[in-house]
């Protein structure tokens, strides 16, 4: 009886052991949803402007580099300032080999009151069949 069990255990959980790819595409999705997360809070928390970059397969955080642009509509800042990472001091940014964004919005720019510049259309990021929404008029982050 031990033996048939662990036959069926081993034909039916052990795969999904090896299945690296979904593993790395919930570690992506994660990263993604709290690097979001930190530039709304960074926005608020300094009163200036951050921008969340997208491409294809990586997403990276700037900031004005000139504080004097800050919270000026004309002319828009130019986010030319990485955003260092909190606990590892590099650069915030990141990306998963094999793994890319089915939709994102090209940037999101949180302001200091932390509001989005998200369309109210386009403002999901969506990793295979997991979703990050962003409310425009608060910036709330959040996965559904």
């Amino acid at each position: 009886m031990v033996i048939v069990m662990l036959g069926i255990l081993s034909a039916t959980a052990l795969p999904k052991f090896f299945e690296k790819n979904t593993f790395a595409e919930r570690v992506f999705f994660d990263d993604t949803l709290n690097a979001v997360r930190y530039a709304q809070k960074l926005a608020v928390a300094t009163g200036c402007e951050v921008e969340v970059s997208f491409t294809l397969t990586e997403y990276s955080l700037k900031r004005p580099a000139n504080k004097t642009q800050c919270g000026k509509l004309s002319p828009p800042p130019s986010f030319d300032l990485d955003v260092m990472h909190p606990s590892t001091g590099g650069v915030y940014e990141g990306s998963e080999p094999g793994i890319a964004f089915e939709s994102v919005p090209p940037t999101v720019i949180f302001n200091a009151l932390g509001e989005s510049s998200v369309s109210a259309s386009g403002n999901d990021i969506k990793i295979n069949t997991r979703t990050i929404t962003i409310v425009k008029e608060t910036g709330f982050v959040y996965a559904p």
